[in-house]
């Protein structure tokens, strides 16, 4: 198990649009977090604001919204916010709801995550365009 780090190598930068469109992006990093005790493996997601955060947190949310604060409209977004990043990765805690977690695992057995992804995708995009017409 290897443990995180802020060194964009180490990241995927993953395409969630859809259609011949370029982003969101997602950043995710499998491993452990520098301030584990017991080290677990997750996937962690980079969030705009330069701190790490187990994907899982938002997946249980159930709520498409909720995942709108862990992508990047562009790759130089991305870029911008590795070059900010210094030492030791930040990861901020949050909860993960076990139920909500079971219901998210659930609907991707019943269907095509890469799809799932996609429709969330179209989703955000829809909502940032509402958010930048006022």
């Amino acid at each position: 198990m290897h443990t995180i780090t802020n060194n964009y190598r180490d990241a995927h930068i993953l395409n969630l649009g859809s259609g011949g469109e370029r982003g969101p992006y997602l950043v995710t990093q499998t491993g452990v977090s520098p301030n584990d005790s017991l080290p677990k493996e997750r996937m962690f997601v980079l969030r705009p604001d330069g701190r790490w955060v187990d994907f899982n947190a938002y997946a249980c949310q159930g709520k498409p919204e909720a995942m709108d604060e862990i992508v990047f409209s562009t790759t130089a977004e991305v870029m911008t916010t590795f070059g900010k990043l210094f030492g030791r990765p930040q990861v901020l805690n949050l909860p993960v709801d076990e139920a909500g977690l079971n219901d998210w695992i659930e609907r991707q057995k019943s269907g095509n995550p890469l799809e799932a992804a996609k429709a969330w995708a179209t989703g955000y995009q829809e909502r940032h365009r509402k958010k930048r017409r006022g």
